[in-house]
Formats: C-alpha cells, structure tokens, sequence
C-alpha cells in the first residue's frame, strides 16, 4: 500500500506534525510537494504532500488509514528546493511547517472552504413530523450535500429546519472546498493559409469574405478583437463549420498594472554604478550563492543597478525576485522595469485580488514571465530558477511579518537564494546595522555608491527646536520656518512632502471637567479621533461612537488633544489656502491601488503639497519636490527600545532624500525636540558612517544586535496573574538551563509596552544570546513552540 505524509494546512499552532494518508489508485501520481485534499476529523480541507512511500505497519501502526480524497492542482506546487526552504524557515522560526508553507500560497490558500450539510440515511425521530425539519431532510436525502445558499433557494427559512436537525444529529455538516480563484479564457480562432479559391468560395457570403480577410497578414485574432472589427459570433461559427477557421481557449490573466511602458532613453551609467554591475554581473557568470549590500545615498541610481543586474539574470535564462517594502513602492518601481523587460513582469501584494495573484503565479510557472515584483509576500512565489533575489530599502521594519510565521523576510530571502543557488542583493541609502556590520566583516560584499546621479548635491538640512516654537508663543503643529519654506516652495510652482509619522485627527480624547481619556476597553489604549467622527482604536480596531458627554462624569466638555495627518491637513489648507493638498496615509489608500493613483496626480503637478506617513518618506522619485518637511521627527527616540536611534536616523534621511533630486538644491527642515541627538544630527548630515560608528559601540556595550541574537517570548492570558506567572517559570528555566554561559542572558518578564491588547494581559521575556541554536533547540524540547499562550519572534524588530 503507497501512503503520503501530509501536512494540514489549519492554522492551529498544535498540529505541528504530518499525518499518514493512504493513496488511492487514481492518485498514484502523487508525489512530494503535491497540494491534496484530505479528510481530518469530519472535515475536509486543503494539505500539503512531504513525502510518497510505503506503508510500514511498524512506523504506521496497525490502525486503518484514512484515503486522500484528491489533489488540488494538476502537478506539484513545491519544488524540493522550496520544500526543504519551507523546512528550514519552519525549523528556524520554530513554528510548524504548514504556517511556513501557507506562506507560498496566494492568499495563503488558494481554496475556499465551505460547509455543506448531508442527510443521515435511513433516519427516524419524531422531530423529521415537523414539517420545516421534514422538508429539508428529504430533500438533502435525494439531492445530496447541499450548502446553505442552495437550501435557502429551494427552501426558504431552511436554516430552522437545519439547526433541528443538526441538534438530532439527523444531518451532518461537512466542509467542501473549491479554488477561490475561477479561471478565466479568451478565445482565439487561427487561419489556414488563405487562399483565392477559399476568397472565391465565400462570393455570395460577404460577411465571411470580410471576416477572413482578417486573416491574410495575422493568422491568429482573439474572439475581442474580431468583434471589435465588427464580426459577429454567427460568422465565425459558419467560418469554424466551413473548417477555415478553428478555434482554441487561452488562459487569460489579470494585471492591475496594465500592459508595457514605452522604453525609455538609457543614460550611462555612473562610475559607482559601473563598479557595483560588474561585480553583479561577475557573480551572475560565477553561479551559486553570493550575498552583496548595495549602500548608496538617496538618489544615487541604485534602481538602475537593480535593472542591470536583472538583465543579467534574465540573459542567463533565470529569474529574479524583486522586493519592495511598500506597496506604494511597486507602481514606481513596475514602470522603472516594463520600459526594460516589457510584460515580462509579474506583480505579487495583497491589495490584488486572489484571481490576479493566481495568475501571476501561473505566468510564472509556465514560464511567460521571468521577473516577480511586490511586496515580501512575493517572496514566496513558487518559482523553480531563480537567479537573483533582491531587497529595496532592506532595512525597513515593513519586511518583518508581525503575525505568526513572524518571519523576516531578509532572513527568508538569504535561506531562498542559497537554496537556489542565487545572488542576494540588499540595497538602502541607510542599510541596517547587522546587515552594513555583517558587509564590514566580509559576509557580504559591500557596493558604495556615495554621490547622486549627475552629481546632484544632497538637499540642505536644518533643524527647528520646537522647545523654541512653544517658548515664542506657536503652538502649531507647522513651524514658522517650515510655513516660510512652503510658501516660497508653493509660489515658485514647486512641490512640497510633509511627513508625520501618526495617522487621524487627534491622538486621544480627554473630558477637560475629570480628566478621563476616552480609551479601548479591550486594549486600555486611548482611542484615536478621526476627522470623520469616529473613534478608533489602531490595535484592534474598535470603532465606538464618539460620546457627546463624559461616560464618567457626564460633563460636555470634551477636547480632543495631539495631532495626526488629518489635523496636519487641515492646518496646512488654513495656513496655505491656495496650495493644492493631497493626504496619503493608511486611511486613503485602502481602496485597491489608491496610493499609485495618488503619486500620479501628485507626479502629474495635480497637487502642492504631498503629506503622509512614513508611506511618503522612502523610495519614491518625484522630480518636481524640492523642498520637505518632517514633523515629529524624533518620536521613535522615546520608544524603550535599542533601535530607536536607529529609527529615528533612517527615517529623517529617508525622508529628507526625497528633495531635490532633479534640478536645484533641495531643502529639508525637520522639526525636532532633540536637535542635540547625534541621531538627529548625523541624519541631517545625512553621514551614515558617523551614525553607525556611534550607535554599534552603544550595541557592542549592551550586548545588542549585531553582537547578539533575540528571542522575544510575549506571554499572553485573560488573566494577568496567569501570565505573570507563566512568563516567571520561563525566566526561571532558562537561567536553569543556560547557568554559567556568558553569552546568554534573559531579562523579564515586564509588561509589554501594551500591556492589554484584545483583553489578553502581556509581558515578555527577552533572550540575548551570541549562539541561536542551543536556544532554539531549548524552547523546542519545553515545548513552548506549541503553546497558544505564547508567541515566539526569533530576532524581533520591536523588544517592546
């Protein structure tokens, strides 16, 4: 008997193992890496084949084994290279290897499971005398397993008579599955060599004379464009009857993007940037694993290195993974590519819909396109020869996942690529400290490119002291000097960027009467105001109405205090009423590809004044900005955490590179009440060298990241003491465990920074250690990989 291995794909952190399943004779083409069918207690659903073998009474014990019901696709989803990467990533996150291969499904699943209910046969109760119950159980009993929605059509108020006969388990409720992704096709219709006599043939059938002449110089039309010609479906039936014509279904798929750009003019490159392709290129022609970090400033040309490097690939005849932070980064980077590789892109996020991540998978498969680009989700596409995996910006926290799998996709992509056998490119104007750290010990090979294309200067930069502002009496968000420069930037037909890094109105709602602040009762966070009267909380999500008096004194004196980017906007329409605004923040661009929308009308001079959060501040090459203005730059240096010098640095330099990048000299002016922060200064320098010499002796000193490695374990219960007490024993174990080994520490448990979330009290514990594998393997034979009540983040982005 042949038997398969298969992993469920259920969402449940427990079922960590595979389970055995007989295989059928129809089946018998099966092998690893197969999507499958199964059934797994009364329910069906989707799983994952790891293995095809014999059974072995010994190993499979002597209970009779379950049969699979059938294969999902018509060939196996993961390669071995992908299944044994999948494993690695699951081994290293210590999660289970279903989490981590839920990853390379679009969607997570391309399958949507649903609930059908089937009759018991030969059933007898006095409750089948009611005539609603009688009625749905006959006709379940001829018809077969139906869903509710059919029931409804044929029976309305089925679901009375269902529920009874759930509760006299005279029914059953099973769960079906389908592709949640239907498949579209286009018709073609293709021409034999037209000839005279076949013209002379249709003398009295002008019609079908007109359509075939169609065919004289292209032997191949779609059925839409035919019909755009004016030939009507009865034509081309006759013509297909006649044997002139046959007819043929294509996969047609979908792309939010549209068709290709017209190319664009190449310039030559710059000497740094001829020095960073031919090392790349050097690696293409030598193969196998190579991992580079490309540090160049804002500006400097690193997008055209990425393009080059991926015509290298290309011409080597394989494929390349292109990642963007950002979604808003994709439509940039999209059009930079189609004026090179035309429609040999494929676009991968999850504003898409299913269908169109469907079909960008099934370009790549079956080999009609070469270059996958998106967001880290991308990363995952199932792809067989890549050459080439590259990072945008890898430093930004937007590539840690914050939900389980918690992985890192710069972690991911490094596993992949030497997997694969591929180059690893990580690129940014303010690289991460473990990556620039592992680059100066020769883990990475590091690319420099220190200047702007055409030696355009970096912008000038100056700091505002808002001490100064309050103590002058202004109490607006807008500074006078950054009011000054807007005015001027705004008269002179030029754009502008403010960035504040805090969405909504106003950051919390407080009775003047009391002092009591309007907050979440499932979190214990303050609400955040938003200019379309609602309250929101930006954790769970909870959206209460906005109360006309105090719910604890009754008073109507109600403020709303702080400011977020819609205050920010409405300040700026008052203060500058004749420039044009435009808000991109998490609040507009959830509609699907608003935010290309929106950086097109602003790159098309539609709008003045571009202002958002962090969303606006990387990445993004617009001609007409020359002048920007962060706001709040220096919040993150408030956070407990280590990075939050780090945070700060990257993102006023960031930010900052978005100004006069073409034509003149740019000018930044970053609001700050930490001017003396060597953070603040040496983003203002925009000197990375100065900031990294400074921060990584801080790291050295505390035993951080790059001289160490974390684990954050965030312990969580309804019950607070329950948590307590559940995060002190795993402290107490591994001070046990780890006794007397220096480069290991444990500290907590404390509080998280939210201490309440969704009515779960949390604390963490925090492991440094300079050695990730005995850790790993401890927290895996305590078992605390399988626990519901924690969750586990190998290197954390946020210790807090």
């Amino acid at each position: 008997m042949t038997v398969a291995d298969v992993y469920v794909n259920i969402p449940v952190k427990s079922i960590a193992r595979a389970f055995t399943y007989r295989v059928p004779d129809e089946l018998m083409q099966l092998d690893a890496g197969w999507r499958v069918f199964v059934p797994f207690g009364r329910v069906r659903v989707e799983g994952f084949v790891i293995c095809v073998r014999s059974y072995d009474p010994a190993r499979d014990g002597a209970h009779e084994l379950r049969s699979v019901i059938g294969a999902v696709d018509e060939e196996a989803w993961f390669s071995p290279v992908l299944l044994a990467a999948a494993q690695e990533l699951a081994d290293f996150y210590l999660c289970s290897a279903a989490e981590m291969m839920r990853l390379f499904m679009p969607g997570k699943s391309g399958l949507r499971i649903f609930p059908v209910y089937a009759a018991e046969e030969d059933a007898d109760h006095p409750i089948l005398a009611d005539g609603a119950a009688h009625a749905v159980y006959e006709h379940l009993r001829v018809h077969g397993p139906q869903g509710m929605a059919q029931l409804r059509h044929v029976l309305p108020g089925a679901e009375a008579g269902v529920e009874k006969l759930l509760r006299y388990h005279l029914v059953r409720k099973e769960y079906h599955a389908d592709q949640r992704a239907k498949v579209r096709y286009e018709k073609f219709y293709t021409a034999r060599a037209v000839t005279e006599e076949m013209h002379a043939g249709l003398a009295r059938k002008p019609a079908q004379a007109r359509a075939l002449a169609l065919f004289t110089e292209r032997k191949e039309h779609s059925h839409a464009s035919l019909k755009a010609a004016g030939v009507s479906p009865a034509v081309l039936r006759s013509l297909v009857a006649a044997g002139l014509l046959t007819v043929h279904l294509r996969r047609r798929t979908r792309d939010s993007y549209g068709a290709a750009v017209q190319a664009a003019e190449t310039a030559p490159l710059t000497a740094a940037q001829t020095a960073a392709v031919s090392a790349l290129h050097a690696g293409v022609v030598h193969g196998g694993y190579a991992g580079y970090l490309l540090h160049g400033v804002t500006g400097s040309g690193k997008t055209r290195v990425y393009i080059e490097t991926a015509r290298a690939v290309r011409a080597a005849g394989r494929q390349v993974i292109m990642l963007v932070p950002e979604i808003a980064l994709t439509g940039q980077l999209v059009t930079a590519f189609r004026q090179v590789f035309a429609d040999d892109i494929v676009v991968l996020h999850s504003q898409l819909s299913v269908a169109e991540r469907n079909d960008a998978v099934f370009r790549v498969r079956c080999g009609t396109a070469g270059i996958i680009l998106g967001a880290r989700s991308a990363l995952f596409t199932p792809a067989e020869h890549v050459g080439c995996i590259i990072l945008d910006e890898e430093q930004d926290m937007s590539y840690k996942q914050d939900e389980a799998p918690r992985y890192h996709a710069r972690t991911a992509a490094e596993i992949l690529a030497r997997r694969y056998g591929a180059l690893l490119l990580l690129g940014s104007a303010t690289p991460s400290l473990e990556s620039y750290a592992r680059a100066q010990a020769g883990e990475l090979t590091l690319l420099s490119m220190p200047e702007r294309i055409g030696s355009q200067p970096l912008p000038h930069v100056r700091a505002v002291d808002m001490r100064e502002e309050l103590r002058h009496g202004r109490r607006t968000i807008i500074s006078a000097a950054l009011r000054t420069l807007l005015t001027e930037t705004v008269a002179r037909g030029e754009q502008a960027i403010i960035m504040l890094n805090r969405r909504g109105y106003a950051t919390f709602v407080m009775c003047r009467s009391c002092g009591a602040v309007m907050t979440c009762d499932m979190c214990g966070l303050p609400f955040v105001y938003h200019a379309n009267r609602s309250l929101v909380c930006h954790h769970c999500d909870q959206r209460p109405a906005v109360p006309e008096t105090c719910p604890k004194c009754g008073s109507r004196y109600i403020k709303y205090f702080g400011a977020g980017t819609e205050k920010l906007e409405e300040e700026l329409r008052q203060l500058l009423p004749q420039a044009r605004v435009v808000r991109m923040d998490r609040d507009t661009t959830g509609r699907k590809l608003a935010h290309m929308e929106i950086l097109s009308q602003f790159r098309g001079r539609a709008y003045d004044i571009l202002l958002g959060t962090q969303m606006v501040a990387k990445g993004h090459d617009l001609p007409g900005v020359q002048s920007v203005g962060i706001i709040s730059a220096d919040a993150s240096l408030n956070l407990p955490d280590f990075r939050a010098a780090e945070r700060c640095f990257m993102l006023i330099t960031q930010t900052a590179g978005r100004a006069g990048r073409h034509g003149a000299r740019g000018e930044v002016i970053v609001q700050t009440y930490s001017p003396a922060h060597y953070a603040v200064q040496t983003a203002m320098r925009q000197d990375y060298a100065a900031f990294y010499a400074q921060e990584i002796a801080l790291r050295r000193e505390l035993f951080y990241p790059p001289f160490s490695r974390l684990v954050k374990l965030l312990f969580h219960d309804t019950r607070r003491e329950h948590a307590w007490q559940a995060a002190s024993a795993c402290v107490g174990a591994v001070q046990t465990a780890f006794a007397g080994q220096a480069g290991c520490a444990v500290i907590g448990p404390s509080p998280a920074l939210i201490e309440r979330e969704r009515n779960a009290y949390r604390f963490i514990v925090l492991i440094k250690t300079d050695d990730l594998t005995p850790v790993q393997a401890f927290l895996r034979a305590q078992g605390i990989h399988l626990r519901s009540d924690v969750a586990i983040d190998i290197d954390p982005i946020a210790i807090f």
